[in-house]
């Protein structure tokens, strides 16, 4: 009975833990990327303290440079994706138009629709143009947390670099006997370095798909190759679902442009072919044996994360599964290594 009462305590606490990070995500998400993010870009901190540059003004820089990035990405992209969703309006017509065999189910549904709306005597629908007030408090509903966050972000980042040491003794200390401390430190350290190679590693991956990517649109003729490179490069983070969506794109944004099939699907059809061979065999070979992951636990922890942060969560799925995998190997490791007298 025992046994039970305790089962029964541990799933009442995961459940109460799971809905406070899904509740606090806005608060939880930023600080976790935060975090994640700064793994990658302390070494570049150490360096430039090994060059004699405080470590304040090494975190300070980075951060700029880093916002300052992001920014004019955006920018950048701002017109392009500006176009494509003002596009979207026509888009659901111009693919009845393209898939022309669609148009048999396209109608039963509409049938349907239809049927149901004069069995339930229900007008048809109307459009209602939003007050002017309405559409500024929606805009600030949205921007206004958007906005936090980044702060919140831009903050932690921050902070977690410039008292990274400090922080993790601090963790340290709260392990009772020597042992488990040094066990920990060694833990965290494992959990720095499969980090760093992890981003630099697919840094370096993705800027080459991004650029392929871009190569390939411009060659085959889609319009805006600069985003779709961008986008591919940057979902390429995200396993499966990234590379998925990128192709989904690459597929829509052919039938708008091309006026055949054929057309349409060559861009996605070498787009899946490149991040097949990708994912099979360059990066395992530049990950090496020590980042492998079960493929089927990375598809649980993307589908689990995006379920409870959403985009973002996608994001953060593989390197917390990482860290998670290097600090269960640490904790169960058969043969601890000796400590130091």
């Amino acid at each position: 009975m025992d046994a039970r009462k305790q089962v029964a305590a541990i799933g009442l606490f995961v459940i109460a833990l799971l809905w406070s990070a899904h509740v606090a995500g806005p608060v939880v998400v930023p600080i976790i990327l935060a975090w994640v993010v700064s793994t990658a870009l302390l070494p570049v901190v150490q360096l430039m303290q090994a060059h004699n540059v405080p470590r304040l003004v090494a975190a300070v820089l980075l951060t700029a440079v880093l916002v300052v990035a992001i920014v004019m990405l955006l920018v950048l992209l701002a017109t392009p994706v500006t176009y494509w969703l003002g596009r979207a309006a026509e888009l659901g017509a111009l693919l009845r138009e393209k898939l022309q065999l669609l148009s048999r189910p396209l109608a039963l549904v509409d049938e349907i629709r239809r049927t149901l709306t004069v069995a339930t005597g229900e007008p048809g629908a109307l459009k209602v143009e939003q007050p002017v007030a309405n559409v500024v408090t929606t805009g600030l509903s949205v921007i206004t947390p958007a906005a936090g966050e980044l702060v919140l972000f831009v903050g932690a980042l921050l902070f977690y670099m410039v008292y990274q040491e400090r922080l993790r003794t601090s963790l340290v200390i709260l392990f009772r006997t020597r042992a488990a401390r040094l066990e920990a430190l060694r833990t965290l350290e494992a959990i720095d370095e499969c980090m760093t190679t992890y981003f630099s590693t697919y840094a370096l991956v993705n800027l080459c798909i991004g650029v392929v990517t871009l190569t390939l649109t411009w060659l085959v003729g889609l319009p805006n190759p600069l985003l779709w490179g961008i986008l591919a490069g940057v979902l390429n983070y995200v396993p499966y679902l990234g590379p998925a969506v990128v192709a989904a794109t690459l597929a829509v944004v052919g039938l708008l442009t091309f006026p055949s099939l054929a057309g349409a699907a060559l861009a996605p059809a070498i787009y899946v072919a490149i991040v097949t061979v990708e994912g099979q065999v360059i990066t395992p070979y530049f990950m090496g044996r020590r980042l492998e992951i079960n493929p089927f636990a990375v598809f649980l922890s993307v589908a689990f994360c995006t379920w409870l942060w959403g985009p973002v969560g996608a994001f953060l799925a593989v390197p917390l599964l990482t860290a998670a995998t290097v600090t269960i190997e640490h904790a169960f490791a058969e043969q601890k290594p000796k400590l130091p007298l």
